[in-house]
């Protein structure tokens, strides 16, 4: 027999204990916030709306095919224990970084594309980190020496770059995003002919002279025609290359298909496409490049030849546009920030903000590390950590953050309500799916026997045509069983609905 009872509560106190819980069944209690949850998004796309006592009915069969599974322990199986870490693995990202952080440094790159730069810098280069303190030391020598009228000079006899034989340090204009973060800070902090302190990044410390700065040029989207300068190519066929180069130039001024001529004559990958690239901004290129393309306007969309030390370009302007909003480049900026040096920056700052929750505090005892939340890091948890990550370059901090980062995760669902919703959505969809696919779908098409007599006892509500093993048909007995099951769970669950809780919702 079906066991719905309708609780009337009498008296603050009791109310108050049992407000939030809309639905018992058997023993177990499911919450107000729980079935609003369901309730408010799969009402959200319903052309005809349904209300909340309505969409009980269809919660409580739901919870009941649910409870069922877990019964039937589907929930212990390997594959949904996989299935549901997997979407979890999913979904945990954003819980466990530190988003002011992040959103902060996207703003910050983002101020960086309004502005370019103009720099010049000197690389002292290494290539393991114990020389890293010899390259610092030259650094800090060298800048001692430098101003803004020798900083060429010194570039030429200092500098480890090996663009510096033919650029003498200089780096051209360039906007946010051109050059590797540390850098990139650095340079965008400087004043207006001031040289900076020395500067890593993974290729060495930089000295950094800013030489000017400006609104930012925006972006272009360019063609051209390239013609390679062979390596080893003497004065006669370099001689060669450039008349040739200048030729092309004369038959595009006199109405020539800039497309066509790339496609016969250019030497790079985009002749294909017309010479055609993709959206440019400054510092994506190299300065011989930009300069000319860039100095393109609606106007005069053909440059003359560019040379540069590799070859010639001949550019025409397709568009041209200035920078945006934030909203346009949020995608991208946050895709840079969470990729490159930034990230560890942010995971930094979300580590010191979990020490701070949870109390973190470091030991120096014989065999605690350090404690936090109820947890204690000892010695041998240090070792047994190392042996799962034997390639970690500071094993103890590496130990720490990763404890931190655990903890956090496993709170996740009490700690973030969406999230635990979230959660539970999914494991309740795969448990649903995986019980109603052994007891109605496929038990539909393979009980032949039910099939057939169900089919039988029909046969005057279909076609003349109908078989047992029709669509329809199948369809139609998988409804019966459906009904079937549901009644039994009806007959098997006792449901308590909280009414006064259910009537509060809107």
């Amino acid at each position: 027999m079906k066991r719905i009872f309708l609780l009337l509560f009498v008296g603050l106190t009791t109310a108050t204990a049992v407000a939030q819980t809309i639905l018992t069944i058997n023993d177990t209690e499911i919450s107000k916030q729980e079935f609003e949850y369901y309730y408010n998004k799969n009402n959200h796309n319903q052309i005809q709306q349904v209300s909340a006592t309505q969409y009980m009915d269809m919660f409580v069969n739901f919870k009941l095919k649910v409870m069922e599974a877990i019964a039937n322990q589907y929930d212990t199986v390997q594959a949904f224990k996989d299935e549901l870490q997997s979407y979890r693995n999913q979904l945990v990202g954003p819980y466990l970084t530190d988003t002011v952080k992040r959103n902060q440094l996207v703003e910050e790159a983002y101020k960086h594309l309004l502005e370019d730069i103009e720099v010049s810098h000197i690389l002292f280069a290494y290539d393991f980190p114990h020389e890293a303190p010899v390259a610092l030391e030259k650094a800090q020598k060298a800048r001692k020496k430098l101003t803004k009228s020798n900083f060429a000079q010194k570039a030429v006899e200092l500098s480890e770059d090996p663009s510096v034989q033919y650029n003498k340090g200089y780096l051209g204009y360039a906007t946010g995003g051109a050059y590797v973060y540390p850098f990139e800070e650095a340079a965008y902090a400087l004043k207006k002919g001031k040289i900076s302190q020395p500067v890593r990044t993974n290729f060495g410390y930089h000295l950094i002279l800013l030489h000017n700065r400006r609104p930012s040029n925006g972006e272009v989207r360019v063609a051209h025609i390239f013609k390679q300068k062979p390596q080893y190519a003497d004065s006669a066929q370099l001689a060669s290359i450039k008349t040739e180069v200048f030729n092309l130039y004369k038959q595009l001024q006199e109405g020539a298909n800039f497309a066509e001529m790339a496609q016969n004559h250019s030497e790079d990958g985009s002749a294909a496409k017309g010479g055609e690239l993709p959206w440019l901004s400054l510092g994506d290129t190299n300065p011989f490049f930009e300069e000319a393309a860039f100095a393109l306007n609606a106007e005069r969309r053909l440059s003359e030849p560019a040379e540069a030390p590799y070859g010639w370009h001949i550019i025409y302007l397709l568009e041209k546009r200035p920078i945006g909003p934030i909203e346009n480049y949020k995608a991208q900026l946050t895709s840079r920030v969470t990729q490159d040096e930034r990230r560890k920056i942010i995971q930094q700052s979300f580590i010191e903000k979990l020490k701070k929750d949870y109390h973190f505090q470091a030991k120096n005892s014989n065999d605690i590390i350090a404690t936090f939340a109820d947890k204690s890091l000892t010695k041998a948890d240090l070792d047994a950590f190392c042996q799962t990550h034997p390639h970690s370059n500071d094993s103890i901090n590496d130990f720490i953050n990763y404890s931190l980062i655990q903890h956090e995760n496993s709170q996740l669902e009490t700690k973030y309500p969406e999230f635990g919703l979230l959660m539970q959505e999914y494991k309740d969809g795969i448990l649903l799916f995986n019980i109603c696919n052994d007891l109605i779908w496929s038990k539909a098409s393979k009980d032949t026997e039910g099939l057939k007599a169900f089919f039988e006892a029909n046969k005057a509500d279909y076609p003349a045509d109908y078989t047992y093993k029709k669509g329809p048909v199948v369809n139609d007995y998988q409804t019966v069983l459906e009904k079937q099951w549901l009644d039994s769970l009806h007959s098997k669950y006792t449901i308590t609905i909280n009414q006064d809780v259910l009537n509060s919702i809107q």
